[in-house]
């Protein structure tokens, strides 16, 4: 018989402060709120205008449990992502990138809508050819 060798872990214990978590439990909040948004889509497709993300948000936390608490494993969730979407490890990572990217998006919009709300208010006191200039100025940062 040949001696084959194991395959030894690093210990990176004494990483202290400094240690970090293995990268599927770093990835768990990724995996975790992908499904709750690709479960959520499909479920917005089928109850149409019935359908409510806070009530939704609330029946997911039922089954689901909220991130923090990791009420399944990252495995659990990784099966029920390829059983219910086809979605692997992989595919549910990206999707989580392109939802901060949306989100982000959003948010600019959002605060570009806010200061065109400001240049489009009334001047009800001071010089307005100043407050025109500092709007003006903001709207273009």
């Amino acid at each position: 018989m040949a001696n084959t060798k194991k395959l030894s872990l690093i210990n990176d214990a004494a990483m202290g402060e400094y240690r970090i978590e293995a990268y599927d439990s770093r990835k768990y909040n990724a995996v975790f709120y992908s499904i709750r948004e690709l479960y959520g889509k499909v479920a917005q497709r089928q109850l149409g205008e019935a359908f409510d993300w806070e009530t939704f948000k609330q029946h997911f936390e039922i089954s689901f449990g909220k991130a923090e608490e990791r009420k399944y494993t990252m495995e659990q969730l990784l099966a029920f992502a390829k059983d219910k979407f086809d979605y692997s490890l992989e595919k549910l990572i990206e999707y989580n990138q392109r939802s901060w990217q949306r989100r982000e998006q959003w948010l600019k919009r959002q605060a570009t809508y806010r200061k065109l709300e400001l240049v489009e208010q009334p001047i009800t006191r001071g010089d307005s050819s100043f407050v025109a200039e500092v709007a003006a100025e903001e709207i273009a940062y």
